[in-house]
């Protein structure tokens, strides 16, 4: 099974240490930095090696990160295999706008929150080139804004020595069909990596056929201190949407689509350069330049008023600059991180009618950010042989500006858009790690951060300014004003046997000026509100063991409670399509709970090689009961718990690797998604739950073949 973390051969650190080859590996910023254990960062860090995953038979990234991370679950409300929504701790990694969005993704060193709404498209990423994943909880300097519940960082391979290839074809349920081609290889200083990959599926659900193309390629050159790498990607996707069906006509017909025509067409392609070079006592300097172009269709069904088509185009560029140096100071270990960052984007959206255009804004936006950190061992053998002390200090400041133009047609009551909001913040970060020896330890953490709000925020803010449908709006009155979040974290880390290691965390993150989109009654839009305090807090738990070398097992556990703190009122869908004033409102009681945060979360996996060549695998997640979105006051029946089980079987001999993987072997019939709206299908368009139902039970099987060195295909 997966551990929490990559090996690394012992190897000179840059302070004249060595790092053990027990000792997992983190790079706690998003450039390269000197290698240190996970003992020695103030937070309950998981590194995950993307081979181990795969062999493991997890799918893509979300389903590797929900079965591996604590605190971190999947819903799908789109009702598609592409476009999860990824909740952790409390808050959402998503491509539908309109949630608390409070987790950033990067790639390379490159963030890829969308700038329109800090959305996640996960389709768009290269996740079968993944060589490394690590996600680090809690508010991040590094990391920067929109890091609330934490950031998850992506890796790529790089071609290694020799030369490889590797073909892959799988086709499974729901008539998937996939063809995957990657080229590596290093010769020299230079090192080349190449892949292409094609999906076709026509989707278990009624018109949700899926057609996604993605080619990646990266160039590296290392020699003398110096470390250069340049990547390209593209992405050219289109994939049809079912979103949630009536509850009552889920029993009737779970794979139904209720609005048959809703899309969502992306192409992507971007460019990364990342650099590093050794400078000598203990200094390293690192620096990634980025270029991003991104045309987005999307187009929705509405049965209550016209379809709506959203065209965008956003392209992104800047860069970050980072200085390190890891030595001895006073005889005392020490890593010092001073950065510099800064990006620009251009946005356009465009929301027509069925014809006619309706809204029309630009946006030009400019992030900079300077930040600061430094871990330092204060204490060795203070206590006992072998123990240690090490304190964290960090601190960034934020400054995001929009310059929006609202280009929209004249219309009687409209209000304009423009404007130039700016938010500015500084967040320190405060944490200390103790460690018995380099099996045991615990740590404490206190930091900040916050999110501002993104365009179609701004522009979606009030009554007045609804936006149609999730789209872009009108009008940025009233102001919001950007989430700000402050982060307490106390964990322990042991790995009694070499084999067996565990983490326990407890944490709480409390939040002023929360941003939730509410949706009046009779409408299919939305618009944003602040809702004054908010906290998410829990328990999170995981263990992983490998015994013998043919026996895998782990298992993890979060409970996490997000709750309002202050009393607010929303608007809500849940009331009568035909209502108007404040019964059209809900008053959201101080201790309510967040709708779709799960309470409970489990999960287990098992991993049994009896032969060398041959591997079975087994995994149960459980989720707990859920408020539907839409009852923030608690009072109508949560989304019912449910459990999964999925298990496959791997196989290899010489090149050929062939595997089988199996989802809800059980045929579980459940829902991962609810939220009230009005049926215009039923007499009196009755406002009911609408629930996505999960996959039913579905088969894939793929075979690949490779050779040369480091081949290696899977699910």
């Amino acid at each position: 099974m997966p551990t929490p973390g990559q090996p690394l051969p012992a190897t000179p650190a840059a302070s004249g240490e060595r790092i053990e080859a027990s000792e997992d590996i983190v790079v706690i910023g998003r450039l390269p930095q000197p290698p240190i254990p996970p003992s020695r960062v103030p937070a309950a860090v998981q590194v995950l090696d993307a081979d181990e995953l795969r062999r493991a038979g997890l799918g893509g990234l979300p389903d590797a990160l929900a079965g591996q991370v604590p605190g971190l679950s999947l819903s799908d409300e789109q009702g598609n295999s592409y476009q999860p929504d990824l909740s952790f701790r409390g808050f959402q990694a998503t491509s539908v706008t309109g949630v608390p969005q409070g987790v950033s993704v990067f790639l390379d060193g490159v963030r890829v929150n969308e700038p329109t709404a800090e959305e996640i498209n996960f389709d768009l990423l290269p996740t079968e080139d993944l060589e490394r994943i690590e996600v680090i909880p809690g508010p991040s300097v590094a990391f920067g804004r929109n890091t609330l519940a934490g950031a998850i960082n992506l890796i790529t391979r790089r071609g290694k020595e020799g030369g490889a290839a590797t073909a892959e074809v799988s086709a499974g349920s729901a008539g998937l069909q996939k063809y995957r081609l990657r080229l590596s290889g290093r010769a020299g200083p230079v090192d080349v990596y190449l892949s292409g990959t094609q999906t076709q599926e026509d989707g278990w659900r009624e018109a949700t056929d899926a057609r996604l193309t993605k080619v990646f390629g990266k160039v590296g050159f290392r020699a003398d201190g110096t470390d250069l790498t340049l990547s390209y990607q593209h992405a050219d996707n289109r994939i049809a949407q079912a979103g949630p069906l009536p509850a009552s006509s889920l029993d009737s017909n779970r794979s139904a689509n209720y609005t048959a025509g809703d899309f969502f067409a992306p192409r992507l392609d971007q460019l990364a350069l990342n650099g590093r070079r050794d400078l000598g006592d203990g200094f390293t300097v690192s620096a990634n330049a980025f270029g991003r172009l991104l045309h987005v269709e999307q187009f929705n069904v509405n049965l209550i008023a016209e379809n709506s088509r959203l065209l965008s185009r956003t392209a992104s560029a800047g860069g970050t600059v980072q200085l390190d140096r890891a030595a001895t100071v006073l005889g005392k270990w020490n890593l010092l991180t001073l950065g510099f960052e800064y990006a620009h984007s251009d946005v356009e959206v465009s929301v027509f009618g069925d014809r006619d255009l309706d809204t029309s804004v630009r946006d030009r936006q400019d992030a900079l950010a300077a930040f600061l950190q430094d871990s330092v061992r204060v204490a060795q053998g203070a206590l006992r042989d072998g123990d240690e002390l090490i304190l964290t200090a960090a601190a960034r400041w934020d400054y995001i500006r929009h310059r929006i133009a609202d280009e929209s047609p004249g219309t009687p009551g409209r209000e304009d858009a423009s404007g130039a909001p700016a938010f500015r913040r500084l967040d320190p970060l405060i944490g200390l790690n103790y460690n018995l020896s380099r099996d045991h330890g615990m740590y404490a953490s206190w930091s900040q951060g916050f999110r501002a709000p993104a365009l179609l925020e701004l522009t979606c803010a009030g009554p007045a300014a609804i936006c149609p449908g999730l789209q872009a709006g009108t009008a940025p009155d009233p102001p919001l004003n950007p989430v700000r979040a402050t982060s307490y974290e106390v964990g322990l880390r042991t790995r009694p046997r070499p084999w067996l290691s565990g983490q326990l965390s407890a944490w709480r993150t409390d939040v002023v000026d929360d941003i939730f989109s509410v949706s009046p009654a009779g409408t299919t839009g939305v618009y944003f509100q602040n809702v004054g305090r908010t906290r998410r807090q829990g328990l999170e738990a995981s263990l992983r063991g490998k015994l013998a070398g043919w026996l895998g097992a782990s298992a993890s556990y979060a409970l996490t409670d997000a709750r309002f703190e202050d009393e607010v009122v929303l608007a809500t869908a849940r009331r009568s399509s035909d209502c108007t004033g404040p019964s059209c409102s809900e008053r959201v009681r101080a201790g309510s709970e967040f709708p779709l945060v799960p309470r409970h979360r489990a999960h287990a996996a098992l991993e049994i090689q009896p032969y060398g060549w041959l591997s079975l695998f087994f995994s149960g997640t459980f989720v707990g009961a859920q408020r539907l979105r839409g009852d923030e006051e608690n009072v109508a029946p949560k989304l019912d718990p449910w459990f999964s089980l999925d298990g496959g079987v791997r196989a290899s001999a010489g090149g050929f690797v062939a595997w089988i993987r199996c989802t809800n072997l059980l045929d579980a019939r459940y829902s991962t998604f609810g939220a009230f709206a009005p049926n215009p299908k039923l007499p009196g368009t009755p406002v009911e739950p609408f629930l996505t139902p999960g996959r039913p039970f579905q088969v894939f099987a793929g075979l690949s073949y490779g050779f040369g060195s480091g081949t290696y295909s899977a699910p």
